[in-house]
């Protein structure tokens, strides 16, 4: 899940920094419909750069809470809950 999350990534940065080449092209050539339409594409792979980064936020806190949960409450003594009482 990882890997694809980072192709991802990258597929969009690099989109983006084709969007900026076009961009600026497009301003050099007064060209500012192209520009528009470029800049509109940009906005969206913005915001699914940061919809990634969202979701990297959330697997990096989902694994904290994961490894809280394996971490032993007890050393010495086992815990077991039975019928929602901790034994």
């Amino acid at each position: 899940m990882q890997d694809m999350l980072f192709l991802q990534e990258e597929d969009l940065l690099q989109k983006a920094s084709r969007c900026v080449e076009y961009i600026q092209e497009s301003l050099q050539n007064r060209d500012y419909e192209t520009a528009k339409i470029e800049m509109s594409e940009l906005r969206f792979l913005l915001d699914e750069l940061q919809a990634i980064e969202q979701k990297k936020l959330r697997r990096a806190q989902l694994f904290e809470v994961v490894a809280d949960m394996k971490k032993p409450r007890h050393p010495n003594r086992l815990c077991v809950k039975i019928a929602g009482v901790m034994v």
